[in-house]
Parts: structure tokens; sequence; C-alpha cells
């Protein structure tokens, strides 16, 4: 089988009724060939075509006014925008469109759009292409055709042998409520002229006589029932690809010119081993010579580091600007001209102690702050706790400023 496998041309994945997947491959004849069947998709280790379920599209026929086939995609897409079906998903690779037909300056098209929240299953790197899986089965002309996929039955409409409408329904067998979903459904078709006349109906896989009874029963049109055909690759290839197996893809192409670049350097890297490891060694002596200078230079930069520490320590002592008087000049530089009066002024251990009283509360305040930002006096931090306030209205405070730079004793 491996062997079988490795001559194949194109490997193809399609759901069926429940959670597994079908693996077939197209050789040389064109004919599908089964393989077997996989619990998940991404159990094939080759390039390979996914039949996109149902339920992971959404499709939207339309006539337009107009035989021009160029125009036509930006026409659907303007639809589609318009109601809303292009989400977070609406790149250049979320939707497909399709002509159908032209006649009397008319044309039908239909579009292909992939629903928002695509299934993580089925992002996998070896994805080559998606198909939607009405276009991967042959469908007979001007039929109802409904088969199981993933769980959940799925409708397709044909005119002639194009599929003009494809819907998942909401149950999983076929019952009255989904035989009466499926007659609103043709209904439409044919009130939309999208069908011109339906001819039957026919059922792909496991069935019974009752289901086309009642299907019969209630839509009024001939039921046929079928195994399931094997599939076919689609002449015209879609363009359907999520933002995600397109970064897959993107990581895939950037990996191959990262191995050609590699290969290409191969040789280079080569001779450049021999240079390197002189270039090594060469660092490694002028490391040693820097740390043997280091290690003779460290008790002068010991002393040098202690005697600027030292000087440090004396900064507040001979700055001119934290004598007394300085800041005491600077601190009634900010006095308003009534209202507050200083009472004492210190300095301990380079720490300023400013005390006096305040008409008002936020007098007391303001003037804190007007020290503050006085740039002068910023080599303090400054810090003033709430006034005290006086049985006549008066507020004593006091005000300390730290030293940003090293206090001495």
């Amino acid at each position: 089988m491996a062997g079988k496998l490795d001559k194949a041309r194109v490997h193809f994945l399609r759901a069926v009724d429940g959670d597994q997947w079908e693996h077939w491959i197209f050789a040389d004849s064109k004919q599908a060939q089964f393989v077997r069947r996989l619990a998940s998709p991404a159990e094939v280790h080759q390039q390979v075509v996914v039949s996109l379920p149902a339920q992971c599209t959404v499709t939207f026929p339309a006539w337009f006014a107009t035989n021009d086939r160029e125009v036509i995609p930006e026409m659907l897409h303007l639809q589609l925008e318009k109601r809303g079906l292009l989400g977070r998903n609406g790149g250049v690779s979320a939707a497909d469109f399709r002509v159908i037909e032209s006649r009397e300056n008319r044309t039908l098209a239909i579009a292909t759009i992939l629903q928002p929240d695509f299934p993580k299953d089925l992002v996998f790197e070896k994805v080559q292409r998606y198909e939607p899986s009405v276009y991967t089965f042959p469908l007979p002309p001007d039929r109802l055709l409904i088969w199981r996929e993933r769980g959940r039955l799925t409708v397709a409409a044909t005119r002639g042998r194009e599929p003009v409408a494809v819907q998942v329904l909401g149950d999983s067998a076929l019952s009255d409520t989904a035989a009466l979903e499926l007659k609103c459904i043709a209904f439409e078709l044919e009130s939309r002229r999208l069908c011109e006349r339906l001819l039957g109906i026919t059922l792909w896989g496991d069935f019974t006589v009752e289901d086309g009874e009642r299907l019969e029963r209630f839509i009024g049109l001939k039921v046929t029932r079928e195994s399931v055909p094997p599939p076919n690759l689609p002449k015209i290839k879609s363009k359907l690809l999520p933002p995600e197996v397109y970064l897959l893809h993107e990581k895939r192409r950037r990996r191959g010119r990262i191995v050609a670049a590699i290969a290409w350097l191969a040789a280079a890297y080569v001779f450049a081993v021999l240079g390197m490891i002189g270039y090594i060694f060469w660092q490694r002596q002028q490391a040693d010579d820097l740390r043997r200078d280091i290690d003779r230079q460290g008790p002068v930069v010991a002393a040098i580091q202690e005697t600027a520490d030292r000087w440090r320590q004396m900064e507040l002592a001979i700055d001119p600007k934290v004598y007394p008087v300085e800041v005491l000049y600077q601190v009634s530089g900010v006095l308003p001209h009534d209202g507050l009066r200083l009472t004492a002024l210190e300095i301990q251990n380079g720490k300023v102690v400013i005390r006096g009283e305040a008409s008002t509360a936020p007098a007391a305040f303001k003037f804190s702050e007007d020290i503050k930002a006085k740039p002068e006096l910023q080599m303090f931090s400054w810090q003033m706790p709430s006034p005290t306030l006086r049985p006549d209205g008066r507020a004593e405070f006091t005000i300390e400023g730290d030293p940003k730079i090293a206090s001495i004793n």
C-alpha cells in the first residue's frame, strides 16, 4: 500500500457521516481509488486536497444584469459585503466566485464563502487546497441531492450539472421537519429562478425506503436512492484558503528558502571555520590581556572609588547651595507678602525642617508646592504633613526636605 501511495498524483480527503474521513488517491488513470478511513485529516503525511464539508461554507447565488464575466466577481463581492457575509475571514482567499450560465444579457453566478469559525482539525500544513464538497461529486442535472456529512444532512440543488445552492439542514434524519425544510428550499429556488425545473431528488448514502416515500409525499418529486459516488477532482480549482492555512504555507515556503540558503552557505561555512577558530583564539588572548590589566589596575580603581565616596559624603558640607543661609534665602523668596510667616528653619545631617504659621491650611499647602517647584530647592525631596489648625483658624505647618545627595553625620 505504501508503494501505491507514493506513486499517487493527488491525495484526497472527504468527510463521511460521523467523525471519520475517507482517504482517496487519484493516480495517472484519473480514477479515484479508495485507500482507508481516518479519524483525523492530519493523519495524511502527503500534500492533500481536502473536500470542505458544507457546514464550513455559505453559498450565495444571484442573477446579474450583464454578460461581462470580468465584473461578476466584483459585483458578487459587493453583494456579500452588503449582506455582511464577509466577516473576519474576509480576505482575498475567503470567497470563491463561479459563473453558472449567461443568457439574454443576464448572468447567474454563485459565491462560496468560508464560515468565520473554521474547524481547527482542518488547519494543517499538508493541505494543498480546499474544494467545496459539492464540486467533488459527479452531479446529476436538475436535481435536489441529499447526503450526510459529519452527522448533518446536506442538500444541494443543480441547474444543469452546476450546483446553485448548498445548505446544511437542522436535522440529522429525514424527519417531517426536514422534509418541510426541503420543500421550502425547493420553492425558494424556483421563485428566484435559480432552478428552472427540478426533475427529482437523489439520496446518497444510507437512507430508507420510508425516507424516500416521505420526500415524495411532501415535495411531489420522484426520489431515487444511490450509494455515495466516488469523488471527482473539479476542473476549476477552488481559491478558498483560510488565513490560518495561508500562514502555515508561508512558513513552509520560508523554511524552504532558509534550507536553500543554508545549502548554498554550507561550502562557505567550511572555509570559514578555520578563520573563526583563529579569531576565537585571538579573542581569548585579548581577553586574557584585558583581565591581567584589570587585575593590575584594581587597587588604583578601588582607591579612586573610595575617594569619590568621601567627596560625595562631604558634598552637603562644601556645596554653597545647601548652606543654611542660602537655603533660608531661597525659601524666603517664595514667601507670600502676607498671610504666612516662618517660625524656624533647621538643618541637621543635611535634612531641612521649616516651621511656620499660615492664615489658612490651603495657604500652607500652596507654600509647600512653591518650594517643591523652585529649581534651586529641587536638590531636596520635600514633604509636608497635614497642618495643625489652631482655634483662631491659623494653621501651623512643618515642611521637611531630605537631600537627594548623600547625607553626612
